[in-house]
């Protein structure tokens, strides 16, 4: 069951995140070895110990999933918790990492806030719609595709490799301009009109990383669909989240052809 303060719970748990990992942002930090070249800092722990220690206070019944802390609790309402999306971008001193924190209701995701820590920034939906929160208060948030930047998530698989080949497809280029972020920060930029479309490769449902960005856009009105045109869910594959349909339907169409031309 969705509560009328659970928006405000993940507003304040990302932001309890964006502290810890701010503090740390430009300092030496001690590397974690995950699967292949990927590693965890201290500071994503101590983040997520933070983000844990709000939830906990607000919500104590609640279950949690975290990126580096594994799940606890029960399932029917659970948040997913991703505590610096764009590790490697953050360990390096680049400004492009954020805190992904989402709330699930039996496996719907209901609310999400996703935080920009060196903007300053959250952008948070609810029931009634998508905001950015700033120094100055709330403001509704809307997708546009007037910037033409779509972003290209390359830490994936795609069919046929279509998602890697839209970096140098004339006809993608013709009306897009592809940008590689590594981090899902670039769903809040989707959800808040800043870019055109993010596409991804991969089964994300579920996903720590993916989940509240995912809400954001969807709350705010953008298009998302799988790579291949149909819902979100378990068995789906990728995701094309984009500004509207003109923008969703050329960027389907340029992905089908890829997938079978090379």
């Amino acid at each position: 069951m969705l509560t009328d303060a659970d928006a405000d719970v993940a507003i304040a748990a990302a932001q309890a995140g964006a502290t810890v990992a701010l503090a740390a942002f430009g300092t030496d930090l001690d590397h974690h070895a995950k699967e292949g070249v990927d590693f965890a800092t201290d500071a994503d722990v101590a983040a997520e110990r933070a983000i844990r220690a709000s939830l906990a206070a607000a919500r104590p019944d609640d279950g949690v999933v975290g990126e580096e802390l594994g799940s606890t609790g029960g399932t029917t309402r659970r948040w997913l918790v991703d505590p610096i999306c764009g590790t490697l971008n953050f360990a390096a001193g680049l400004p492009l990492f954020a805190v992904n924190v989402a709330l699930e209701v039996d496996g719907v995701p209901a609310v999400a806030a996703v935080a920009d820590p060196p903007a300053g920034t959250v952008t948070w939906c609810d029931g009634g719609g998508a905001f950015v929160r700033t120094a100055a208060g709330d403001a509704p948030v809307r997708p546009s595709a007037s910037s033409r930047l779509v972003v290209v998530n390359l830490e994936s698989h795609y069919p046929g490799r279509s998602g890697l080949h839209l970096l140098d497809d004339v006809a993608f280029r013709a009306s897009f301009f592809p940008r590689v972020v590594s981090s899902t920060l670039g769903l809040a930029w989707v959800a808040a009109g800043r870019a055109a479309a993010y596409v991804s490769g991969g089964r994300l449902h579920g996903s720590v990383h993916f989940t509240a960005g995912i809400a954001l856009c969807q709350a705010a009105g953008a298009v998302v669909t799988a790579l291949d045109g149909g819902p979100l869910g378990p068995e789906a594959d990728g995701l094309i989240a984009a500004a509207d349909a003109g923008t969703h339907a050329a960027l389907l169409d340029r992905l089908r052809e890829l997938a079978v031309e090379r």
